[in-house]
């Protein structure tokens, strides 16, 4: 339940949440693209830059340098539980 309303939470411009991951990409809520419409953007480079496998990249927040209409690029993990 709670990861459910996690999503549904508003996320703050430069910041993404992946949803999940479809074939090589992962879907993205961010401030200008809804659980309803999500961005898709390819999983290897969130986790390249990242510094993540792309299995953990579902229910993770990203800072994000660019969010654009189809893209997005430059992903800094939030709240790293590694760390």
């Amino acid at each position: 339940m709670s990861q459910l309303r996690r999503t549904a939470d508003p996320i703050p411009p430069g910041q993404a949440r992946v949803l999940l991951n479809v074939g090589d990409d992962s879907e993205l809520v961010t401030s200008r693209h809804p659980a309803t419409a999500p961005l898709r953007v390819p999983s290897a480079r969130i986790a390249q830059q990242a510094g993540l496998p792309t299995g953990e990249l579902p229910g993770r927040t990203f800072a994000v340098h660019m969010i654009g209409e189809n893209d997005a690029d430059g992903f800094t993990l939030l709240n790293d539980p590694r760390q």
